[in-house]
């Protein structure tokens, strides 16, 4: 068998007809060898501190909603958390798209101000981690959400 390039259009024998199969190679992550390039990974405590940003920014998700759509802004909620057991709260992997990037950062940076303005304390956090762990989480968000510009 012949290994072709990115792109190559190879044609198969299949039932006495050809078929056209484009053979995409994806390049493989630095940061995650066996995954897709462009793959990043959200630890149990960012899509923790994700979920609550959500909550705590209506108006900011309402918005978002408004311009990327409402199902995704909702899809991209609520696969933060796991709905079976959310005590076993699972780390993420995945390649995020731009709309999820902008999401993403953007609640992520007005949880960021919301959390200073407030000056919030380890209080008002139901789920064992620290504001301080939150506000580690949350930048690591916007250092990996960062859109794509044409």
């Amino acid at each position: 068998m012949v290994r072709k390039q990115k792109g190559d259009i190879t044609p198969f024998l299949f039932c006495d007809k050809f078929i056209s199969i484009i053979v995409m190679r994806f390049g493989e992550s630095l940061e995650f060898p066996g995954s897709v390039e462009g793959t990043v990974k959200f630890e149990k405590e960012t899509c923790c501190a994700l979920e609550r940003a959500f909550k705590q920014n209506s108006k900011v998700v309402k918005e978002l909603a408004d311009i990327i759509g409402e199902g995704k802004v909702k899809l991209f909620e609520e696969i933060l958390f796991n709905t079976l057991n959310p005590i076993e709260r699972p780390e993420m992997k995945f390649v995020p798209s731009e709309e999820m990037k902008t999401v993403y950062s953007q609640i992520a940076k007005r949880e960021l101000e919301r959390i200073d303005a407030e000056d919030e304390d380890d209080e008002n956090l139901t789920c064992g981690h620290t504001v301080e762990e939150h506000r580690q989480a949350l930048e690591v968000v916007v250092k990996k959400m960062i859109p794509t510009i044409n």
